[in-house]
């Protein structure tokens, strides 16, 4: 509960110190990312391959930790837990810069804002839950429905600590 009070003629609130967690502490993030619709990167095995090396590599440093994911050819959807001081700014930043070859435009590989940002508090996981899966749905479905002469690469991934 905030006191007022007043003091040399200038009115101030004070609150009580509260112990107020990190921001991603007990939260996750659902983050959605597309690369430009002229991008071919992720319909090929190596740049495919530097994006799942460089998300699980991010989990290994411990700055976060991957709950689920999903890659498709034109995007990434996942949800995470930040780890420590890490930010969804920090985490944006490292996927950009370590899935981007050196020298090469980022706006190249990713469209510059992402897709989808949502922070879910606990008492909304199941919700998120059933909005990965609807995604994860879809686009199996897309890649499903594409024609055998445009293969494309998909990729799920879930922690099985998190799965209900």
């Amino acid at each position: 509960m905030a006191t007022f009070s007043h003091s040399i003629g200038y009115p101030f609130a004070q609150e009580p110190p509260t112990p107020f967690s990190a921001p991603s502490q007990g939260f996750l993030y659902e983050v959605s990312l597309r690369t430009p619709l002229y991008s071919q990167w992720l319909k090929e095995l190596p740049g495919f391959h530097r994006l799942l090396q460089t998300l699980f590599q991010g989990e290994l440093l411990g700055q976060y930790e991957l709950v689920d994911l999903v890659v498709w050819p034109e995007g990434l959807f996942v949800r995470l837990s930040l780890k420590g001081s890490s930010s969804l700014s920090d985490f944006l930043t490292y996927l950009k810069e370590r899935t981007v070859p050196a020298g090469e435009p980022s706006f190249d590989y990713w469209v510059a804002e992402p897709q989808w940002l949502r922070l879910v508090p606990p008492e909304r996981f199941e919700e998120s839950e059933r909005h990965f899966l609807s995604i994860l749905q879809r686009h199996q479905a897309e890649m499903i429905d594409m024609a055998p002469a445009s293969p494309g690469l998909f990729f799920y991934y879930r922690n099985q600590w998190h799965a209900s």
